[in-house]
């Protein structure tokens, strides 16, 4: 009778360890595959474990969905989460290995390290949504527009433009609203918005310096940046489009644009150092750009009505938005958080400027007042009577003047205690837009019938034809753009 074949104990042992060793590998090799991982195969289900409690389509916080790929790719409120190509710089990896807080998933420890890996290999390899996708790649800037930040006159002479068309894009015999305005900072020229182009003149001669094309539609706001290099421009066509462009202000260059919204953009700025640029409009969201490759930042949907007006700080720290219901708020710039909630005006808020020590902040109103706030605690330090009928526009001086316009037909210039420094008559329409120039001698205003003048301030007389005087905008004889303007106005 022969005995039972077993194995002597060590080799028993020696087979386990090896088979556990083989089974090991095996997931190990499961969860990273060769390939690189994507989307549908890899990560899903990694945010399936982890995150669908509270990134799904049923709960986004923070509007952020991570059950699907676009949504993923979409981001949410605080804009992209993953920047393809680059795990470092994407915020979805920042948090979830608990590099920057929030961490998450929260009050949990930190994914396995293998399902990190595979995230990490995702990202690094371009996002691929399915094994045959084509990898993503991060966006590269589409112009170098760094610059040191500007809270003061810049070194070097101030920026004009040289050898730009004349030519205007359209032209006709009778003058239209003037919707934007905007004054060069440091050298003596305004541009001056109409439909289909911006025109730019010098406010020492009234000579004109060149006419940007702004094939989009209606420019509703104009900004130069705080150095003078660029000029901003905002708009659209009502419920079809809407964006902003950004020019070179010496060659007339059209650099590039952000925004892809749904309706005309009625308000916009960019910061001190060009690294931001805002905008807003009728869909009632603050949206935040990077100027260097064009990517969504930030969204703030905090206003409940059409937003007509919003600027940054000129030390570029904080961005004041307002709106049509009479709601303003001040965010931090860099992050978006509320700083301030400026409750006052009874109407609708129609323009903001900042004093250039970024200390104060002016606001009129439909109500007819402009009213000044201080930032440190949000405090309303003046307010004041300003136009009968509602104030349309505000700008400070450098030296802490202000200029307003509005539908009493009147422009004024007046000092921060609210008196009435000079009234400037000449404006046969309501006063649209008011703007200093970069000097401070002169004033330049547009009404709705589509007449620029311009005064200087010391007597107050109006600058008359010969004596350097800007010529009206003319622009297209389209009923249909005139009543796109009347929409917003």
């Amino acid at each position: 009778m022969s005995r039972p074949a077993f194995l002597p104990l060590p080799s028993m042992l020696f087979l386990l360890c090896f088979l556990g060793a083989v089974l090991a590998a095996s997931i190990a090799a499961a969860q990273q595959p060769d390939a690189v991982p994507n989307y549908a195969e890899h990560v899903q289900a990694i945010f399936r474990e982890h995150c669908y409690a509270c990134h799904s389509q049923d709960e986004a916080k923070s509007d952020l969905a991570l059950d699907s790929y676009a949504a993923v790719m979409r981001g949410g409120a605080s804009g992209a989460v993953i920047e393809p190509g680059d795990p470092d710089a994407s915020r979805l990896w920042k948090l979830v290995n608990h590099l920057e807080e929030p961490h998450m998933p929260p009050e949990q420890d930190k994914l396995p390290e293998a399902r990190l890996a595979i995230l990490r290999a995702w990202i690094a390899g371009g996002t691929l949504e399915t094994a045959g996708s084509t990898p993503q790649t991060k966006k590269k800037p589409k112009v170098d527009l760094k610059t040191t930040p500007v809270t003061g006159r810049p070194e070097g002479p101030p920026v004009v433009p040289e050898g730009l068309s004349h030519q205007p894009v359209v032209a006709a015999a009778r003058g239209s609203a003037v919707t934007a305005m905007a004054a060069s900072p440091w050298a003596p020229l305004v541009a001056i918005g109409s439909q289909h182009q911006i025109v730019l003149y010098h406010t020492d001669t009234g000579e004109l310096l060149g006419v940007l094309p702004f094939p989009d539609g209606f420019p509703y706001v104009l900004k130069f940046s705080r150095n003078g290099s660029l000029l901003l421009a905002g708009g659209g066509r009502g419920g079809k489009h809407g964006l902003v462009a950004l020019y070179d202000v010496k060659t007339g260059a059209r650099l590039f644009e952000v925004g892809d919204e749904l309706d005309a953009v009625l308000a916009a700025d960019i910061n001190n150092d060009h690294s931001l640029i805002a905008l807003g409009g009728p869909r009632k969201i603050v949206r935040i750009y990077s100027a260097a490759d064009g990517t969504l930042l930030h969204e703030i949907k905090k206003h409940t009505d059409w937003i007509y007006a919003l600027e940054f700080s000129p030390d570029g720290v904080l961005l004041a938005t307002a709106d049509r219901n009479g709601g303003m708020f001040v965010w931090e710039a860099e992050t978006a958080r509320e700083y301030q909630n400026l409750a006052g005006h009874s109407a609708a808020i129609t323009d903001l400027s900042w004093r250039w020590d970024s200390n104060l902040l002016a606001s009129c109103s439909e109500d007819g007042t402009v009213r000044l706030w201080e930032m440190e605690s949000g405090s309303q330090v003046r307010n004041w009577g300003a136009h009968g009928g509602g104030a349309w526009s505000v700008e400070f001086a450098y030296d802490g003047r202000l200029v307003t316009a509005g539908r009493d037909r009147q422009v004024k210039v007046w000092d921060q205690n609210g008196s009435q420094l000079k009234g400037l008559d000449g404006l046969t329409d309501i006063g649209l837009e008011c703007v200093f120039a970069h000097d401070g001698q002169r004033v330049v205003a547009g009404d709705w019938a589509g007449e620029i003048r311009m005064w200087n301030v010391e007597d107050g007389q109006v600058v008359e034809e010969g004596e350097g005087a800007l010529e009206p905008a003319r622009q297209q004889d389209n009923a249909g753009g005139e009543e796109d303007i009347k929409n917003y106005l």
